[in-house]
């Protein structure tokens, strides 16, 4: 297999009218990976190898994510719909207790899957989330969502970024990877972007006052400079029965592709706890 994978979610799952892609390497016990708004499992393939040594590690890309198929309307997108499409296809593919990672947008499923589905869950790591609403005080989010156009929306996900993050991806991600990264934003669906992120960026979710049923071990996982997340992450941890918080220093948003090292550390000590 390619050390990049540029392509890593080559199996597929049926739920609800929806083909999910998903992937896996290694063996061992079940590590599951999910990524966030308008990302994809791509987001993790460059740590899969290192991950993979030890565990079984999988992924999917959420439906109008990555390799996915759409769902065409927006009140087929929501986090309650991303997370019963998680326990479908982890109830077949899995079919065990497992350790369960979500990072932004992601965070949010897996808080919801972790409410429905204790029994399946032997940990959860919560990485650079929030169970709150994510927005950063931008009072003309929500008009933008409601009415931005498909063509300005993938203007917006392929535009040139040039915030410090962005720079360091580029600086030591190999060309392959950022290639199908940019293919990756190219699939999204804007019908289900928009909603979800109507949804995450603008609506106070009543999961947050369910956290304490949480009991399993959890780690909340943030880079130094990623606001507002890392600043949630004490109030976060104060609402988890059996919470811990690791800062990755230096990071940002994405510290998996940033700051692989500590990253990495910070999951296996993670796992070393349960």
């Amino acid at each position: 297999m390619d050390l990049v994978m540029t392509v890593w979610c080559d199996q597929r799952y049926s739920v609800d009218g929806i083909e999910l892609a998903w992937g896996e390497v290694g063996s061992g016990k079940p590590l599951v990976l999910v990524h966030g708004w308008t990302g994809s499992a791509h987001d993790f393939t460059l740590r899969m190898h290192e991950l993979g040594r030890d565990r079984r590690v999988l992924a999917i890309d959420n439906r109008g994510h990555g390799h996915s198929t759409a769902a065409a309307r927006s009140d087929s997108y929501s986090i309650a719909r991303l997370a019963a499409d998680l326990a479908a296809w982890a109830d077949d593919v899995i079919g065990e207790p497992f350790d369960l990672l979500g990072h932004s947008m992601g965070g949010r499923v897996v808080i919801d899957y972790a409410l429905a589905r204790p029994e399946m869950l032997r940990s959860l790591i919560l990485m650079d989330t929030t169970a709150w609403r994510m927005d950063v005080g931008n009072p003309k989010l929500e008009d933008w969502l409601s009415n931005v156009s498909d063509a300005k929306f993938r203007e917006y996900l392929l535009r040139e970024e040039l915030d410090d993050e962005a720079v360091a991806i580029r600086a030591v991600a190999p060309a392959t990877w950022l290639d199908e990264n940019t293919a990756n934003k190219h699939r999204v669906d804007p019908v289900g972007a928009r909603a979800l992120g109507l949804e995450i960026f603008t609506i106070e979710p009543k999961s947050a006052d369910r956290l304490g049923e949480i009991t399993c071990p959890v780690t909340v996982i943030a880079g130094e400079h990623d606001h507002p997340f890392v600043d949630h992450a004490p109030r976060l941890v104060g609402a988890l029965p059996n919470g811990e918080f690791t800062q990755i220093n230096g990071a940002w948003h994405s510290p998996q592709l940033t700051h692989p090292e500590p990253w990495l550390a910070a999951v296996r000590a993670h796992l070393r706890r349960t």
